[in-house]
């Protein structure tokens, strides 16, 4: 079991800009310190900090040591030519509501920003990869909840990231949604990742339609336990997962499916603690003591198979100090025990 921190350098109330970076660095640092597996980092677009987490990734990889590093997630701008923005949202979706504050945000960048080209972020990822020595993980979302068509377009703009990375000298891609020749002699998509074949790819799955498919490909999944992204139930999610790993098995992929489970965290010496910081708690998240932490890591490695624990410490209620108190307890006292 692997135990993660995901960051989206939220602001506390009152922080600069500046002094929210500088704190969510050390943050950050003091988790790669401390043994944490991964720190996560994500951001929507015209919507906070993070609006570019393949960036902020970088930055991370030059501030750390040991830890790997993941997007959660990056979402790389998909439009087709002729294609228009759209309100209508699947019933149950939750990953981008385009309804609200947050879908005007989306709607101003599909109908003003140029498309993502595969190739182009296939070459950044790779950047990141080499000077992080090897520790980077895609973490990416295409907002194909309940739509088919873009849900293909998604899976092809990784096949072409994919074939960028592995081939020598790229030989072309013609695919429903990407149409490109060889690359001309003495070109060639530089550098390469230095994880073989390819960094990692975890996709974000709330929709059951995408279970099946994410493991037929191969894909690590995240998906939301407790209060997070997870409005559909556990016994619902369990279902899913099943799908999931029978498909990677079905697939004959090598290795084992992986499973990660964001979920929102803190642990605290007391209850008393807890309760200050957290106010009311939900126990289907990972909040309490670092025994009731434990417990519940546990429970969701029974349930889903988890690999990982993807933690979110995101009230407003919480301090910079709760929060390194928290990274520091759960490194002490609870990633021994999950290991």
């Amino acid at each position: 079991m692997d135990v993660g921190l995901l960051t989206f350098c939220a602001a506390k109330p009152g922080e600069s800009q500046e002094e929210c970076y500088a704190a969510t660095f050390n943050e950050i640092v003091c988790a790669d310190e401390m043994g944490w597996d991964t720190v996560w980092t994500g951001g929507v677009p015209l919507r906070g900090n993070v609006s570019h987490p393949l960036f902020m990734a970088a930055a991370i990889a030059g501030r750390t040591r040991r830890i790997k590093i993941g997007t959660a997630v990056h979402l790389p701008h998909l439009r087709t030519p002729g294609e228009r923005f759209t309100t209508d949202v699947p019933e149950g979706a939750s990953r981008i509501d385009r309804r609200g504050p947050a879908g005007e945000a989306y709607r101003y960048v599909f109908e003003h920003m140029p498309p993502a080209d595969p190739i182009q972020v296939a070459e950044q990822i790779a950047m990141i990869d080499q000077v992080s020595n090897g520790r980077f993980i895609y973490g990416a979302g295409g907002n194909t909840i309940g739509d088919q068509r873009r849900q293909r377009h998604f899976l092809e703009f990784l096949a072409v990231m994919k074939q960028a990375w592995t081939e020598e000298a790229f030989s072309g891609f013609q695919g429903e949604f990407y149409d490109y020749p060889a690359l001309p002699e003495g070109s060639e998509v530089l550098p390469k990742p230095v994880q073989k074949p390819h960094p990692p790819i975890l996709l974000p799955l709330d929709s059951q339609q995408s279970f099946v498919p994410m493991g037929r490909g191969g894909y690590r999944i995240a998906i939301g336990g407790g209060t997070s992204h997870n409005e559909r139930g556990d016994a619902v999610l369990r279902e899913d997962v099943g799908r999931y790993r029978q498909a990677w098995r079905n697939a004959g992929h090598p290795g084992d499916p992986k499973v990660v489970i964001r979920i929102s965290t803190y642990v605290a010496a007391t209850h008393a603690e807890v309760n200050r910081a957290m106010g009311r708690t939900d126990g289907s998240d990972l909040t309490g003591t670092p025994e009731q932490v434990i417990d519940r890591i546990h429970e969701l490695q029974e349930d889903f198979g988890a690999d990982e624990i993807m933690c979110t410490m995101l009230g407003r209620a919480l301090s910079r100090d709760d929060i390194l108190r928290s990274i520091r307890l759960m490194a002490d006292k609870v990633i021994p025990r999950v290991r």
